[in-house]
Parts: structure tokens; sequence; C-alpha cells
């Protein structure tokens, strides 16, 4: 059985052997990896890397009627395009994007226009289940083709259970299966009419006119002591990092007012969520509570807007906490974590509609 922890040490220690005659005798064999690839996690990256080792490798992006019905928070599974996009970049990264093609997959026919047998290579699961029963059994009964089905052993999370996108979405575990702090809280999305309630700082304004709020701000921490500092933004994270102080939690998503940030941060731990603009999803609230109760500095890095998750810092951390964020050509915002400003936090969050 493979563990999140063999799984990094065989992707280490492992030297791909990918050949270039991809025709078997006569009959020109072709391999397609086949799931949702949402959350891009270790064990899609398992996926690839058996993918990588057949002949004609495909990676098929799956939608549609190709995914089984009651996945559990389906509304929130990542648009089509940007697991095609996360999956190519990752195959950029890992320097495969020569060998393996990717395909979005969505109706039953897309796969009746591959007229060659084919390897499908899948985990079990409800994707699986209407792959087989829907689409390949078409490919036999119309073109008469015998297909043969690869099942990968699932990759284990630190748990034990396996990793699956849908305990990511759930907020259990992480891309690389570590155990998180878990949530209760549903999926959020905040209407168009209702933003302007956040615009208004909540706490003490450091303002850039006063001279760099940065600097200020250290010197309050030092002098307070808050049990904890929570950034949320990359200038305010980068501002106070340059000026020699770490938060204990870093919340960035690579973007400014002015568009990309293209400073990388590091800390002794780092996560990685899906949490799209205007949205506060499970996996976000579940982040940020395991970060909180990491003794080290931890990085939550956020594919899409951490625009909201100020929300979730306030009502998760310790009471004489503080949240800074950066308020645009304006300054630094202290939010004290007090009884009032959790009480407001909630009573602003309940106005988000919850994403059924």
């Amino acid at each position: 059985m493979l563990t999140s922890s063999d799984v990094w040490i065989e992707k280490k220690t492992r030297i791909l052997s990918v050949s270039s005659d991809r025709i078997h005798g006569e009959t020109r064999m072709v391999t397609f990896a086949l799931n949702l690839f949402d959350r891009l996690h270790l064990g899609h990256e398992v996926m690839i890397d058996r993918l990588v080792e057949m002949p004609e490798p495909i990676a098929g992006v799956t939608s549609g009627e190709l995914v089984g019905e009651g996945l559990q928070l389906e509304e929130i599974i990542q648009p089509l395009d940007v697991r095609v996009a996360r999956l190519k970049n990752y195959l950029v990264k890992t320097k495969l994007d020569d060998i393996v093609e990717v395909k979005p997959l969505s109706k039953r026919e897309d796969l009746l226009q591959v007229k060659e047998e084919v390897t499908f290579i899948m985990y079990e699961g409800p994707c699986c289940t209407e792959i087989q029963s829907g689409a390949l059994a078409k490919r036999k009964e119309i073109l008469g083709l015998t297909d043969k089905i690869e099942f990968l052993k699932p990759v284990r999370a630190d748990d034990g259970d396996k990793i699956a996108s849908a305990r990511i979405r759930l907020g259990q575990i992480d891309r690389s299966g570590r155990r998180l702090r878990g949530t209760n809280e549903p999926p959020r999305l905040l209407q168009m009419d209702g933003r302007s309630r956040l615009k208004s700082p909540k706490g003490d304004v450091f303002h850039m006119k006063e001279g760099a709020p940065e600097k200020r701000v250290i010197e309050r921490i030092m002098a307070e002591s808050p049990a904890q500092v929570i950034s949320v933004g990359d200038v305010t994270t980068a501002t106070l990092v340059k000026e020699g102080y770490t938060p204990h939690v870093m919340i960035v998503d690579g973007i400014t007012k002015r568009g990309s940030y293209e400073s990388k941060f590091s800390a002794a731990i780092e996560f990685l969520i899906y949490n799209p603009a205007a949205t506060i999803y499970p996996e976000a609230w579940s982040t940020i509570a395991t970060a909180i109760g990491n003794e080290e500095p931890t990085l939550v890095n956020v594919d899409g807007e951490e625009d909201l998750l100020g929300f979730p810092a306030v009502l998760l951390a310790p009471e004489e906490s503080v949240i800074l964020y950066g308020q645009p050509d304006v300054g630094i915002v202290w939010v004290p974590v007090n009884q009032e400003n959790q009480k407001l936090a909630r009573s602003l969050l309940e106005q988000m509609s919850i994403i059924q």
C-alpha cells in the first residue's frame, strides 16, 4: 500500500525511461489516463508517472457526461479550463509536456473518435464506473474494440484513507495527503451587491501618508505581543518580511491591485488551496485552521483570491491575535481578534450565499 511519504521518496529517486517507439508491432497503441484532475494532487502525479511509461500517453480531463453523479461538493469542482491549465502547467514544470498530451473530454463521443484500441488508466470511483458502463461500452458496441483498463492502486493520505479530490474539497486533507483540522463550514459566495459592505476597514489603519506603515505595525507588534499575527495579502506580507518580521500565518495569492505579484514567499510549512474570487471554500477554512494550529510559520498559497479569507482568520484565530491586510493606496489595516470583531465577521459571513 502506497503512502504519501513513499510516493515522494519514489518520485525523487525514480528515473523515468520513456521509449520513443510508440508502435507495438502492426497496431498503434494509445493510452488515456482518465480523471477529473481536480485540485491536482499527489495521486494525479502518480497517475502521470505511470502514464509516461505507456505508448501514446494522453491525459484525459473529464467533465460533463463522463463524470459520475453525486460527487461530494460537486458545485465547487474546478472549472474544466482551470483543471486543464493546471495540469499543463504541471507537465511543463516536470518537463513532461513534450511527452504527455492533454485533452478535455466531456462527451462519450469524444472517446469514439479514437479508432485504435486504448489502454485506460484510472482510479476506481464514480467517474470510473460511469466511463466503463457508458463510453467504453459504446466503443465496444460501435467500434468493436476491446480496450484494456488498468486500475491504479490508490495513494494513501497520512490518515490511511485514499487521497481524493473530494476529500480536498471537503477540507479533510491537502494535496500532499496531509491531514487538516477539518471544518463544518459550507462553501459560500459573496454576491455583487454585498461587496460594498466589506470595503470599510474594521480596525486601525496605518496610513502610508504618515510613513512606511509596516515599520509602525511591527513596532506595535513588539509592544503588544499579539497571540498570533496573521497577514492576508502579498504586499502586506512582503513588506513585513522585508522588515525582518515573519507572521505566524501568511495568506497570499500572487495578485495585487496592479496585477501579478512576482515576489515568492516561503515558510517552514506551506499549503496550496483553491479559492476563487468572492468565495470561501471549506478547504480554505480547514487549511487556515490548520495553519493557526501549527507552531511554525505557515504559508497558505491561494490559487484564486484571498480577499475574503480574513473572515476565517478572524473567526479561527485565538483572541488577542491580530489580522493584518492591505488597503490599496491607503496602508495596512490592523484588525484585533476579539468578540466584537468575531461577532461582526460572523454576521457578515451569514449574509453570503451558501453554494448548494
